[in-house]
């Protein structure tokens, strides 16, 4: 847009450096009705982040109580059975020796 507003103001006989100056106070217009625009998505972007980053937090605070309550459970399996092998093995001893 610069060169063309620059070179639309230059044709209606408008001196360079007026020119220059109109353009770069379009651009500077520009630029922070742009910002101003921005800000609200900024904060709503913030926002979300923010958000997103609670919920996976207390996601993987839920998973790692999970994954611990499944361990506990599996080390239980584990002890039940080399219960239930070693009574095996004693009975199977026993039954050897009674024969």
């Amino acid at each position: 847009m610069q060169v063309t507003l620059f070179q639309a103001l230059i044709s209606a006989n408008i001196a360079e450096d007026v020119a220059a100056r109109a353009v770069a106070a379009v651009e500077e217009h520009i630029d922070m009705t742009v910002g101003l625009a921005n800000k609200p998505l900024e904060a709503q972007i913030a926002a979300l982040r923010t958000t997103m980053d609670a919920r996976f937090g207390s996601m993987e605070a839920k998973l790692d109580a999970g994954l611990k309550g499944m361990q506990t459970s599996i080390d239980g399996l584990k002890w039940f059975l080399i219960l239930q092998g070693t009574a095996l093995v004693g009975i199977a001893s026993y039954v050897q020796l009674v024969k």
